[in-house]
């Protein structure tokens, strides 16, 4: 009898294009036939179409599935172990952006609490000043310009204070870029304004491997790594504003840090024209960066690291879905997830002309 490329799984046919029958490969790998674990190593299996996960979560949860079928334990315990190793992966990036704004909501507590006892003994200051200036018998008139010129200098400082807690809350504390609060604003303000004729284009960059660079080097290194590529970010942007000269505007109109290790430039205008070439630009520039590891006592202990950039463009076109900005955000994140499964250290422009592909 002529073999077909079917088989029987639980009393039904399944047949996989290409692979031959999957449902055959599972029975030798002696997973059970029952519904539960036939579907969670299918689902594991497919991940490669899940849009909604990065390249390192699909790249964990495709391991789990080659530790499970190593093990070949299909207990209920194993199952159930394998569910919650799911979980956390897929709710560690939430987890840490929790984290993150947690801790920047501390710090601007630190610093506001600061400000305030700062402020507190101007305030004191300022009212030994003006009994004594009243106490000291000057003239009225002299009284009153000491007076004013006091609450001038404090009333200054406190307008100071308002900036300062106005740039806190948009400024990413390590790497002095915008945050995610500044980008999103950045991302709005570039969508009103293509909607009125200025080119807009988002790039987004993720380091590559950044988990390896912390766990291989420690988190001082991985810090280090990240303030070097906000460096490389704003210097690139800096060459940008001058090669298009006076009065065509800025490149950009954010440099953000929106999360982790992943970076983002909103451009517009003449950036917006040229953001693939930004974006290979700045790659480049950081694949030109070598690293020096240094112990506790400042001694180099490793020469020669280096670290890679991975980077995904979008520009924004008449057709896209509403709201522009989170279009414009997944199609540069698809071109960013693009560049990465080809091997990372490269730039994929998403064009909106063609197959909907990135290039």
């Amino acid at each position: 009898m002529a073999q077909d490329n079917t088989c029987n799984c639980t009393r039904r046919e399944c047949a996989f294009s290409g692979e031959g029958c999957l449902c055959d490969m599972l029975d030798r790998a002696g997973v059970p036939r029952d519904g539960k674990w036939r579907t969670l190593i299918f689902y594991m299996r497919g991940l490669g179409e899940f849009s909604t996960l990065s390249d390192g979560q699909k790249a964990r949860i495709q391991q789990l599935l080659v530790d499970v079928l190593n093990r070949r334990d299909f207990s209920e315990a194993s199952y159930h172990d394998v569910l919650r190793a799911d979980r956390d992966i897929r709710v560690e990036p939430y987890e840490c952006r929790m984290r993150e704004a947690l801790q920047e909501t501390e710090r601007l507590a630190r610093e506001f609490r600061a400000m305030l006892h700062q402020r507190r003994g101007d305030m004191d200051r300022l009212e030994q000043d003006s009994v004594r200036a009243v106490e000291s018998g000057l003239d009225p008139a002299e009284v009153v310009r000491l007076l004013r010129a006091t609450f001038s200098e404090v009333r200054e400082q406190l307008e100071n204070d308002a900036a300062r807690v106005g740039e806190l809350t948009v400024t990413d504390p390590l790497t002095g870029l915008g945050n995610r609060r500044a980008f999103d604003a950045a991302l709005a303000a570039g969508e009103a304004a293509w909607a009125g004729g200025t080119p807009l284009a988002l790039v987004l960059f993720d380091v590559d491997r950044f988990k390896l660079i912390n766990d291989q080097h420690g988190h001082r290194i991985g810090d280090q790594v990240l303030r070097t590529v906000a460096e490389v970010l704003r210097r690139k942007v800096d060459d940008c504003n001058r090669s298009v000269g006076e009065g065509a505007g800025e490149c950009a109109s954010a440099v953000a840090r929106f999360g982790g290790e992943e970076f983002a430039l909103v451009l517009t205008g003449e950036g917006a024209l040229r953001a693939g070439e930004i974006a290979e630009s700045v790659r480049a520039g950081l694949e030109g960066v070598s690293f020096a590891i240094r112990d506790g006592h400042g001694q180099v202990v490793e020469h020669g690291v280096r670290v890679t950039l991975s980077a995904g463009v979008a520009h924004a076109r008449p057709g896209l879905a509403a709201p522009l900005a989170e279009s414009l955000f997944d199609l540069a994140d698809k071109a960013l997830y693009e560049a990465k499964r080809e091997g990372r250290n490269r730039v994929r422009v998403f064009l909106a002309e063609d197959d909907g592909q990135p290039k």
